[in-house]
Parts: C-alpha cells; sequence; structure tokens
C-alpha cells in the first residue's frame, strides 16, 4: 500500500499545474503505475466474506486475578484449527457470588462457552480445557457450516 500511495503522489508532482503559461503536454502514464493500479481496482468477484485483518485474535477482558489466570492458561494452550479465518476471540468476566466470576468466552460477539470461575488452580485448569476444546471445536464446525451454505447443493429456485 505504501509503494501505491508513493507512487500516485510521485505521478501527482508530475501532473501540470494550472498555469497559462505552462504547457499541456500530458506525459503518458508508466508501466509500473498502471500495474498497480489495476491490481488495486481488480477485487475478487466471489467473495463474499468479509475479512478481518487481523485474524485470529485473542482479547483479554478479565478483570480479576482468576479471570487473568484463566485468560494464561487459555491463551498458553491454545492452538487455532487449521482452516479457521475471519474470527476474534474474547474471554470476558463478570462478576458473580462472593469470590467467584462468570467467566465468558466468545467468538465473533457470539457466546461460546460460559462458566462460573472459583479461584481454585483446579477449577481454573479444568474450565480452562473446556473452554479450549469447545472454542475450538465451534470454530470447526463453523468452517464445515459455511462451506455448505455456499455450496452448489443450495444453489436453485428452491421451489422443489
Amino acid at each position: 500500500m505504501n509503494l501505491f500511495i508513493s507512487v500516485l503522489i510521485s505521478v501527482l508532482c508530475t501532473l501540470p499545474q494550472d498555469n497559462p503559461k505552462a504547457t499541456q503536454s500530458i506525459k503518458p502514464l508508466p508501466v509500473n503505475l498502471k500495474k498497480v493500479l489495476e491490481q488495486v481496482i481488480q477485487k475478487p468477484a466471489n467473495s463474499n466474506d468479509v475479512e478481518i485483518e487481523i485474524d485470529g485474535l485473542l482479547v483479554n477482558d478479565t478483570k480479576t486475578k482468576t479471570g487473568r489466570d484463566f485468560y494464561d492458561l487459555f491463551y498458553s494452550s491454545w492452538e487455532a484449527p487449521v482452516n479457521a479465518k475471519n474470527y476474534s476471540i474474547t474471554v470476558s468476566e463478570k462478576p458473580f457470588r462472593l469470590t467467584s466470576t462468570m467467566i465468558v468466552v466468545s467468538i465473533n460477539d457470539n457466546v461460546v462457552y460460559q462458566g462460573i470461575l472459583q479461584p481454585r488452580e483446579d477449577i481454573i485448569e479444568a474450565l480452562s480445557n473446556e473452554a479450549i476444546s469447545i472454542t475450538h471445536d465451534y470454530l470447526v464446525n463453523y468452517e464445515e457450516i459455511t462451506k455448505q451454505l455456499n455450496g452448489d447443493d443450495l444453489a436453485g429456485s428452491g421451489i422443489y
């Protein structure tokens, strides 16, 4: 993108200014600029998906030490599915009774996992492992459902 901007600026600087004494000779467009403009103008026609620029982002929105411990375990053990794309995971925390809190894992603002988190390390590890497996399964199934919805089987008039 920086190359495109620098080329565009250099072309604009070479254009004649609004000066009555300047000649009206127009220089031909450089070949490299033509190639860059063609690449920018051409967009993939078959892409209906909105792509997230930073893919696979894990966001920490926890407030307590136990929430931070949960996030640290989740982050250190997380491995994304091979074909997963266009997602961001948010780990957030809501206050609950006494020393326990409600931990919420969501993917693209869709709640995937909720659990009651207590300040015991064995419970934090168990809930973290459970959240990782559910989140992983959701992403795998999400890709399969998306492929099925965009497949040839659903093309047609809808009339049987």
